[in-house]
């Protein structure tokens, strides 16, 4: 932190520090309740009156403009001090049509499912279990999915969400000159990979995932262009993944797991790769001290939630995986930063 950076952030109080933090989730129920009622959308027309707004989002004149400023004082919304309010770029990220939307995170995080598991944090730490453990009785959050079809759809849409802004960054973050075929394990229903396969025409694609997650990939894959360069595969990566990849991609999957599961990951890929092929983890990478800042913020808050939701994942130190893919038959060869808080960890066949 620079000088004046310090400076800046003694003008707050401590205790001032203390009580927003406390008071935090009221700014995440103003934004979640924003987009369940599709403020963004309805904005997404122009400027309009609060009264206007309420009208078209089924609630009270009173209480909306109440709403409306809260969100102006996050900069979702912006007050125009003439009785309209108007999006701000935030506020417009929250629309359902508009590109990269994160709607579907802000409805997953949202979920009553996602806001209980955040209130059995102090559970969590003194006794080591999950949330889904204790909440229901069922070892991970994935198990739960499996049996709760409406939210693994809210899930899924979340997932497609992020990974459609990651994609892009992997893209521009890495040279894919000498693959030929990417292998986009546990991807979802590729949306990912296809902003991989779209940025770099030369490249095929393998999406593979459980049958339930790809089962609606392939209108996908036709919707984004790609589908004439991308095979579906479903199966199992516990138990092994496609062969003939050049680069085999494992994007927010081994934060998921414990030290075990996520080596018998790695070596599921380490058996299908040949011996020119590469591994790309995408995943967070924990700085050895952390040191207050946006980013560690963010990392921390992810680890957390790695700690509600699974058994055993978590978010890991470069030292941490190099431990992990070296029990796995692999050699951490470089960890590449990116333009997102994720980072690349690329590994080779011993």
């Amino acid at each position: 932190m620079s000088h004046q950076e310090s400076e800046q952030a003694h003008l707050v109080p401590p205790p001032a520090i203390a009580l927003g933090l406390a008071t935090a989730y009221q700014a995440s129920q103003a934004l979640i309740v924003a987009v369940k009622l599709g403020i963004p959308d309805v904005l997404g027309k122009g400027a309009m009156r609060s009264a206007e707004i309420a009208q078209e989002t089924g609630s009270r004149p009173d209480t909306m403009l109440r709403l409306l400023r809260a969100l102006a004082a996050f900069d979702v919304v912006k007050d125009l001090g003439t009785g309209e309010f108007e999006l701000t770029a935030v506020g417009d990220c929250l629309r359902a049509d508009t590109p990269n939307s994160v709607r579907p995170l802000i409805l997953m995080f949202g979920s009553e499912t996602f806001w209980q598991t955040s209130g059995c944090l102090a559970e969590c730490v003194s006794t080591g279990k999950n949330a889904f453990q204790l909440l229901h009785g069922i070892e991970t959050i994935f198990a739960y999915l499996e049996k709760q079809e409406d939210l693994a759809r809210t899930f899924d849409d979340a997932m497609t969400s992020r990974s459609a802004i990651t994609g892009q960054a992997v893209a521009e973050a890495y040279d894919f000159g000498g693959a030929g075929r990417v292998v986009d394990v546990a991807g979802g229903r590729g949306k990912m990979l296809a902003a991989i396969l779209k940025g770099h025409p030369q490249l095929r694609g393998t999406l593979f995932d459980l049958p339930r997650v790809v089962e609606s990939a392939s209108r996908f894959l036709l919707t984004e262009g790609v589908a004439d360069r991308c095979e579906i595969v479903s199966g199992d990566m516990f138990t092994s993944v496609p062969p003939r990849g050049d680069l085999y991609l494992l994007s927010r999957v081994i934060h998921d797991w414990d030290d075990p599961h996520a080596i018998e990951v790695l070596r599921s890929c380490r058996l299908a790769m040949g011996p020119k092929s590469k591994l790309l983890i995408l995943d967070r990478v924990m700085p050895e001290r952390v040191e207050a800042s946006p980013l560690a913020q963010s990392h921390a808050l992810l680890d957390l939630t790695m700690m509600m939701w699974t058994g055993g994942g978590r978010e890991r130190t470069a030292e941490q995986f190099e431990a992990l893919v070296s029990a796995a038959g692999l050699r951490l060869e470089r960890v590449i930063p990116m333009r997102i808080p994720d980072s690349l960890i690329e590994a080779t066949p011993i």
